[in-house]
């Protein structure tokens, strides 16, 4: 094959080749250089395909070190990340590794992180559903479950209860809205309940000093 053209992406250290006139991947200058490549250079197509999967995996860890600098994703989610780069499997896989290995990447931290920044407003079950969504394993999920205070989770959905409950008057259509809504938020029945049962007999200890 025939490298046709060789354009810089913006001010990066990364370029677009082409090979043949068709697209053949973004290069590091890096690699350019040391595989001279410009335009007009004959290379073999095997020769091209080792090169590439030297550099692919080099462009993945960088790409992949960017993202994480901006976001705060799970393996998952940089997999994803990198398959909608173009990047395959095997390539995918050894920069996840990689960077598991270097502590950039771990599920367990993440879950526990997201699990903490929701915990305020959604119950334990709600947000387990959501950690798998993203892809983290069931047996991380279930840990963070068994982790989970029980006082705590108490605690925060009276105070989700009381909210709902605010201005509310102390009828049995309000107290079922407020269990389904404690429910609806991701907290076991049992606790729904008694958070339900706790709110409205104060309302009518309240209402009956009134």
């Amino acid at each position: 094959m025939t490298i046709t053209k060789i354009k810089r992406i913006g001010a990066t250290n990364r370029f677009h080749v082409y090979a043949d006139e068709k697209w053949a991947g973004v290069f590091l200058d890096e690699i350019l250089a040391r595989y001279q490549f410009k335009t007009g250079a004959e290379i073999d197509d095997e020769a091209f395909k080792k090169i590439k999967a030297e550099n692919d995996e080099r462009v993945a860890f960088d790409m992949a070190v960017s993202y994480l600098e901006k976001y705060v994703v799970n393996e998952k989610g940089l997999k994803d990340y990198l398959k909608k780069k173009g990047f395959e499997g095997a390539t995918i896989s050894k920069t996840c590794k990689k960077l598991e290995e270097y502590g950039m990447i771990d599920d367990e931290k993440y879950a526990k992180n997201y699990f903490e920044s929701l915990s305020s407003s959604q119950g334990k079950r709600t947000i387990a559903r959501k950690l798998t969504q993203k892809g983290v394993s069931k047996e991380i999920v279930d840990e963070l479950l068994e982790n989970v205070d029980e006082e705590d989770e108490f605690e925060k959905a009276l105070a989700l209860g009381e909210k709902f409950a605010k201005n509310r008057d102390k009828t049995p259509k309000n107290k079922q809205k407020c269990l389904a809504h404690l429910i609806y938020k991701g907290y076991d029945y049992s606790v729904a309940k008694k958070v339900t049962d706790q709110i409205f007999a104060q309302m009518e200890d309240e209402n009956d000093w009134n």
